[in-house]
Order: C-alpha cells, then structure tokens, then sequence
C-alpha cells in the first residue's frame, strides 16, 4: 500500500477541522501569500539575464533559516506536510494554521520578518559592494592618472628627442654642404699649387738644360 492510499482517513479529518472551526472568508490580510503590494517593497529589480550567485544565495538561506520564527516555520513544515493530503491551497492553508495553532497575522508576520532581515541583508551586502567599489575605482583612477602622467612625461621625451634629432640632422646636412665646400676649396688650392709647382719646376729644367749646354 503507498504512503497516499495510508492518508485519506487523516485528510478526512482534517477537512472535518476546516469545516467547522476555519471561516470561509478569512479576515484582512489572512491569505497563503503577503500581498503583492507588501512584497513589491523588499524586492530588488533584478536582470532578466542575472544568474543567482551559488555562494550568495546559500548565505541568505543560512540567514533565512537564523531569522526564521517559530510559528512560522511550524506553520510552513506543517503546510508543505500535507501537499499530498490536501491539493486546495486555501483549505491546506486553514488546516495548516488550525494544526499549528497560529494564525494568518502572525504567518504574515512571520514572513514580513523575514523580509526585513532579507531587506537587511541587501542594505548590509550593499554597503559594503560600495565601500569596496569605491576602493576598487579610486585604486584604478589612481593608475590610471599615474599612467597618463607616465604617457605623457615619455609624450614629452619623444618629442625632445624628435626635434634634437631633427637637430642633428640639420647640423649633418650643414656639416655635409660645408665638407663639400671645404673639399671644391681645397681641391682649387692643390690643383693651384701643383701648376705653380710644375711651372718653377719647369723653369728650373729649362734653365738647367741651358747650363747644361753652355757647359758643353
């Protein structure tokens, strides 16, 4: 026999409870759920494409489960036990509040507390994103500052060095045309000293060869 054919003599009774001892219409407020009105202010927009962060999320369970009353998770253990038994969530939600003995107020309660510690945790968790963020930026503007300084400094060597090259190649070209100058110059005083030389040389043979011939 399965657990469900074990349990219909316990869902009859339970039943019989709601029947005669849970309102119908239950009073303001008294719902499974908070009011989506309530709920909208704790709740943070979150992307569509944001993926739940595995470690973040098993620590608010953990603060969840640190912050939880007593009446609700009795209630909650209780509501979720008779899943099987009871498919109606508003009729498993007055047994649930009958068996625990609790009631729709305080299971809002409840969840409202839960909601004030998550709301807690997000003002908690932020805080110190900021405080790290900040950190984190002002140590990179900082860098990057110091790197455009740096830019900027070796911006200003290249360029030194750009003109004195632009120097050095004016003071070459100069040096260049000045060698060529000096070398047509000397080159017009050799050839001039050469053909004064060849001439008194000349002169000296020729009066030689004179002497030469009277000696004869």
């Amino acid at each position: 026999m399965t657990e469900a054919a074990k349990r219909p003599s316990v869902f009859g009774f339970l039943k019989s409870i709601v029947a005669e001892d849970v309102p119908d219409k239950p009073a303001a407020r008294n719902t499974p759920v908070p009011a989506a009105s309530h709920a909208e202010s704790h709740v943070a927009v979150v992307h569509e494409d944001a993926v739940p962060d595995a470690a973040a999320l098993g620590k608010l369970e953990q603060r969840l489960q640190a912050a939880c009353p007593k009446e609700y998770a009795s209630f909650m253990e209780q509501y979720e036990s008779l899943k099987e038994d009871i498919a109606d969530e508003r009729t498993r939600f007055k047994v649930a509040l009958k068996t625990t003995h609790t009631t729709a107020e305080n299971v809002l309660a409840g969840v409202d507390m839960l909601l004030t510690t998550m709301q807690s945790a997000k003002e908690e968790f932020q805080r110190s994103f900021d405080e790290n963020s900040k950190k984190k930026m002002s140590a990179a503007d900082e860098s990057i500052a110091a790197t455009n300084q740096l830019i900027a400094s070796s911006e200003e060597q290249i360029k030194a060095i750009e003109e004195k090259i632009a120097a050095l190649k004016q003071k070459r070209e100069t040096d260049i045309q000045q060698r060529n100058a000096d070398g047509g110059r000397l080159e017009t005083v050799l050839r001039g000293f050469n053909a004064a030389h060849a001439q008194v040389v000349s002169r000296l043979e020729n009066q030689k060869s004179r002497l030469a011939a009277m000696k004869a």
